[in-house]
């Protein structure tokens, strides 16, 4: 059963186990500075499957009006089973008091991940649809 968390509890082979799991990062090198990173993140949400960490997102920003979202995570062995929405929806809902969240995405994105995005409230913004998203809170 597939557990979310927005606390802290997270140990630093968590965090190396599942950003090595999608095969390489940019942190390969720097997973003491990545791990210090998580935890200065503003809002931090987890999934953890029998106390696997499955999922993360983390977002840093102002708290107020705009938050950016570092990254968003999922293990290779639980794609498409509904984490990442169930990890989005936590997200916002944590974050509900923002005003501007930004999500950057890298490389090519699926036009099934474009429409999951605009699906979650996001648009699209500048002049490469898959690069930036924004979602912004509905008043």
């Amino acid at each position: 059963m597939i557990e979310l968390s927005t606390g802290r509890d997270i140990g630093y082979d968590d965090i190396e186990q599942l950003y090595r799991s999608k095969g390489h990062t940019s942190y390969d090198k720097r997973m003491d500075a990545l791990f210090e990173a998580v935890m200065a993140s503003d809002y931090i949400v987890t999934a953890w499957d029998s106390g696997q960490l499955i999922g993360l997102i983390r977002s840093s920003g102002d708290l107020m009006f705009t938050q950016y979202v570092a990254d968003f995570v999922i293990h290779p062995a639980h794609q498409s089973k509904g984490v990442a929405s169930k990890l989005m929806d936590a997200y916002l809902e944590a974050a509900d008091d923002v005003e501007k969240v930004y999500l950057m995405m890298q490389g090519p994105t699926s036009a099934f991940t474009r429409n999951w995005l605009i699906h979650k409230g996001f648009e699209t913004r500048g002049g490469d649809p898959s690069a930036i998203y924004l979602k912004t809170k509905r008043k």
